[in-house]
């Protein structure tokens, strides 16, 4: 089988080749210039056997400045068009520019085939069909030292891409046309790229006597994609396929690289699980094509060894979707109406409490009537959560003028809530129409019947998203008392979100407190703060408070103790000294007077309101920047920012 980088070349050189032979056929059209003719002809004899990528992107931007002149000096007779050779702002953008490159070439090219004389070797045309979709890897790394485990890690990457599918035909000279056969292959950009439930440690010391014993383990608390793994690296393909010589379609999926960071600072485990490959005969990739939608799933873990890699167990989804064409408005459709009764626009749905399921009904009509039954429903789908149409039906776009579509299980990914389209499609001959409705997905904000199943679904989803990433720092999160003893615990006190225990609490790990039992309003997780500044003197002579709710609360509460988290270690580096802290407010005495406090105060400012000390005063400074609803987008909760009571 072809390597990863090879499965790409051979995309160029087609494309290339096409554009190198329509500079030859612009010669019967408008004579060029012989500079053109013999620079193309170089350019052909270059990309023989050429399998460097660098070459081949460089005689690609030659090959389309070539074309851009003889475009122009030809224009006036076979009504071409340049096309446009910068690269695009966007992965979106960049793969309809290449496809509107190649599908430009194709249709130049198309009607010039005849004009080949009948010895010439049979030439492929490339045409450009738009795909997206998503590959999930549900993976992990195990190593094994003595037949005891040494590194344990867990995690799940999502990555959305765009491309394009390659499609090339295959034209007889000796007869005149094309023959039928086909080849293809994909080409794709990464859009966008997730890394949630993450977790797991690595040990880093042994014990002296025992050395399969370990005595010191570093916990993984956060990760870094490659940044060739971002537009617009040109290895940032995720997806790639090509036609083997018997027939057969290889599709190779590749994972983002993703370096695993310990909390130690030192350690880093990069992601062992990264690349699946699926074989397809050509009826079946083909049969797809009119489908329209493809899900493959493999196995690609191997067993436990003395090296890490990718554990048995893990997996990886490869999600594949033909994009259709805009919709077409024809003579023929205007006397008929397509109604969408279900759902509405922006309609809300959420997850039983206790049933774990969400059922979205469907629903609409046609003028005239007899049309409904060939009504086409494209279904979101939510990764993780099985989906049920009722009745049942296996086309990958049901039809019918009714349906009801049953998702079970909450998804693991707090991204796979949110909006979603719902689009029905009626197509009568060659003439479609289209009706979209958004709807929004939710979870039962309080209940436990997330995929862990040990606390609030809230917890759970928030911990995912940014609001849990203080300041862009990663840290660990604990629920309420967790790995804090009973009677050391803060979170016991109603009015208390957080809690930062130096001589209890894991490095670099903080509590969140049960808010639906610790806040003053549960419905909302109503909470204040002082606003609070040193550097704005008006906070500390008035006494405002800020105000927040739902997943704001959670933010503030995550900042709040990480804050906490910071100062203990920036000024205590070996532990409190009460000798160095008189006053007993948690900032060392030598370092008040220029930080604005008094050293021999316990509270500075603020008199009258128990604000506990100075240490809490300089940490809830640390909220008094955040703005309420910067984290809206990621709630997804019943109730919450966007499903209010």
């Amino acid at each position: 089988m072809m390597s990863f980088s090879l499965l790409r070349t051979s995309l160029f050189c087609s494309i290339i080749g096409t554009m190198v032979l329509s500079l030859f056929c612009f010669a019967v059209f408008a004579q060029p210039p012989a500079d053109i003719d013999q620079r193309a002809r170089q350019l052909e004899q270059q990309l023989e056997g050429t399998t460097d990528l660098n070459k081949l992107m460089e005689a690609y931007r030659e090959t389309l400045q070539l074309m851009g002149g003889a475009n122009r000096g030809a224009a006036g007779i076979t009504g071409t068009s340049t096309m446009p050779i910068r690269p695009a702002e966007s992965p979106e953008e960049e793969v309809l520019r290449r496809r509107e490159v190649i599908n430009s070439q194709f249709l130049q090219m198309k009607n010039r085939m005849s004009l080949l004389p009948p010895g010439t070797e049979k030439p492929q045309l490339p045409e450009a069909v738009a795909v997206e979709g998503y590959l999930v890897v549900h993976g992990g790394e195990k190593e094994l030292f003595s037949n005891e485990v040494r590194t344990d890690l867990f995690y799940t990457i999502k990555e959305r891409f765009v491309g394009n599918l390659i499609v090339g035909h295959t034209y007889d000279p000796a007869r005149g046309r094309f023959d039928g056969q086909k080849a293809y292959e994909i080409q794709s950009l990464s859009t966008k790229i997730d890394v949630s439930g993450m977790g797991g440690k690595k040990c880093v010391r042994r014990g002296s006597y025992s050395p399969s014993s370990c005595t010191g383990w570093t916990h993984f608390s956060g990760y870094e994609i490659s940044g060739g793994e971002r537009y617009p690296q040109f290895h940032s393909g995720v997806v790639s396929a090509e036609t083997e010589e018997d027939g057969r379609i290889t599709i190779v999926a590749e994972a983002p690289a993703a370096i695993f960071l310990g909390d130690d600072g030192r350690t880093n485990l990069k992601a062992g699980c990264s690349r699946a490959s699926w074989t397809l005969s050509q009826s079946e990739f083909e049969q797809w094509l009119e489908q329209g939608e493809l899900t493959l799933r493999r196995d690609i873990g191997r067993p436990m060894g003395p090296s890490p890699g990718c554990s048995h167990g893990s997996t990886m989804t490869l999600y594949l979707r033909v994009q259709g064409e805009p919709a077409e408005e024809c003579q023929e459709m205007k006397s008929v109406e397509l109604l969408v009764i279900s759902p509405r626009d922006k309609d809300r749905y959420a997850f039983g409490e206790h049933s774990n399921r969400l059922t979205l009904e469907l629903e609409a009509k046609t003028v005239p009537a007899h049309y409904a039954d060939f009504i086409e429903w494209t279904i979101p789908e939510i990764e993780g959560s099985r989906r049920t149409v009722v009745p049942a039906s296996t086309l990958p776009a049901p039809k019918g003028r009714k349906f009801a579509v049953v998702y079970e299980g909450l998804p693991e990914d707090n991204n796979e809530f949110g909006r979603k389209t719902v689009k029905a499609t009626l197509k009568v001959d060659s003439c479609r129409k289209e009706e979209t409705r958004e709807v929004q997905i939710f979870y039962p904000r309080d209940e436990t019947n997330n995929p862990e199943g040990k606390h609030p679904n809230w917890f759970y989803y928030w911990k995912q998203t940014p609001a849990a990433r203080p300041f862009g720092q990663n840290v660990r999160i604990g629920y309420h008392c967790t790995g804090i003893p009973h009677e050391k615990c803060s979170c016991r006190q109603r009015g208390v979100i957080g809690q930062f225990n130096p001589y209890y609490s894991g490095y670099k790990t903080i509590n969140v407190c049960n808010l639906k039992t610790n806040t003053w309003i549960p419905k909302t997780f109503y909470a204040e703060l002082p606003a609070v500044k040193r550097s704005k003197p008006s906070t500390l002579s008035e006494r405002n408070y800020f105000s927040y709710t739902h997943i704001d609360t959670f933010a503030v509460a995550v900042m709040h103790e990480f804050t906490h988290f910071n100062h203990f270690h920036t000024f205590w580096p070996d532990g409190w000294k009460e000798h160095q802290d008189l006053d007993g407010d948690d900032l060392p005495d030598r370092l008040e007077p220029e930080m604005g406090f008094h050293p021999g105060k316990k509270q500075t400012h603020w008199a009258g309101v128990d604000l506990s000390d100075d240490e809490e005063f300089l940490t809830l400074e640390a909220t008094y920047d955040y703005r309420t609803g910067t984290f809206d987008r990621y709630d997804w909760a019943k109730p919450g920012k966007n499903w209010p009571e």
